[in-house]
């Protein structure tokens, strides 16, 4: 038994046992994401305890179960799923790793926050989707930025016609510095990842996200183009999109990763009565239409801010028993998407 049992509180009711006032939490994958925004996350939250950390590198686990006074570090992550205290796990790993991952904690009884993408490839995707409805417990899908007032806003102008339809979607997202001498760590995580797929597959989640939960409509074609700057990459770096949806919408996207440097990335929602223009940097998502111009300011971090909301919803989904958003279903949905594109870009049939 870990020290972390003695704190888990029980109020008794009528003779009956009542919900935790907090959820036990571990973290498999303790890598860039884990330690700059979920521990972060969690560790400030009063409806989580973090009891246990696994990582393949033990060093780095024993560091960060010191800073943030964790019971216990592991490279075994059977440790976590064994442990009958521990409620939910969040997974931080690659994503052909993922979903295996997924499927054992489930079958352990532990709730999953997943990181994007949920899967490479639908069939494995739809095998979590399985796990989860068999096994009682529930998995949230880290999409991450879909959350807050600032993605609500933007979906409530386009659903109350303040664009008018149809409506043309441009975003543009530029990640992963190339720099193999400065970082190699970096070059090498990320170009196993670009032999798993391009960066449609990975960046590329987030944005068939974004689609998915914004348009509301069936994609009916995908036409897509990729571009390896460097002969070495094993996958294009570059990705050009365009995708029509049945009720007329179209997305032109680009993503892109391994360049020196970036140009600015654009979020724009344009349509025959205005444009909505997202903006990460500044916080703020803005709507300009034939009467009105809008502005909603998020005054807290964007990303601190995300990854609360997040994690929010994760434990009142879990304590109440209500479905997460976004689940399974959005996490295919998305892979579905990002799929076609990579069909798309190989030469094979469109959609």
């Amino acid at each position: 038994m870990h020290g972390y049992q003695g704190l888990i509180l029980i109020r008794q009711s009528g003779g009956r046992q009542a919900m935790k006032d907090f959820l036990c939490m571990g973290v498999i994958g303790c890598g860039d994401i884990a330690v700059s925004r979920h521990l972060p996350a969690m560790h400030a939250s009063d409806a989580v305890r973090i009891v246990a950390l696994c990582d393949t590198d033990l060093e780095r686990a024993n560091q960060l179960a010191a800073r943030y006074e964790v019971p216990l570090a592991t490279t075994d992550h059977r440790e976590l799923l064994n442990d009958p205290g521990i409620d939910a796990v969040v997974i931080c790993t690659p994503p052909w790793i993922t979903p295996l991952l997924t499927i054992e904690s489930l079958q352990a009884g532990k709730h999953v926050l997943c990181e994007k993408p949920m899967a490479v490839d639908l069939e494995t995707a739809l095998k979590v989707r399985e796990a989860e409805q068999s096994s009682g417990c529930q998995v949230q899908v880290g999409f991450t930025y879909r959350h807050g007032p600032l993605f609500e806003t933007l979906r409530t102008w386009i659903r109350s016609g303040q664009l008018g339809a149809p409506l043309i979607y441009r975003m543009g997202i530029f990640d992963e510095i190339w720099d193999p001498d400065g970082n190699p760590e970096h070059y090498d995580r990320i170009y196993r990842t670009m032999e798993r797929g391009s960066p449609s597959i990975h960046d590329g989640a987030h944005v068939a996200d974004y689609l998915n939960f914004l348009s509301d409509s069936r994609v009916e074609e995908v036409q897509s183009f990729g571009l390896r700057t460097r002969e070495e990459f094993p996958a294009s770096n570059y990705d050009l999109s365009v995708i029509r949806f049945a009720n007329g919408d179209v997305a032109k996207v680009e993503i892109g990763w391994f360049m020196p440097r970036f140009p600015k990335g654009e979020f724009e929602v344009v349509g025959p009565r205005g444009i909505a223009i997202f903006d990460r940097d500044s916080r703020t998502v803005q709507l300009k239409n034939e009467t009105i111009t809008q502005t909603v300011q998020l005054e807290d971090d964007y990303f601190e801010s995300c990854f609360k909301i997040q994690l929010d919803k994760f434990v009142h989904s879990i304590k109440t028993g209500e479905p997460c958003i976004p689940g399974t279903q959005a996490g295919i949905d998305s892979l579905a998407l990002t799929k076609a594109i990579e069909k798309s870009i190989s030469g094979k049939p469109k959609c």
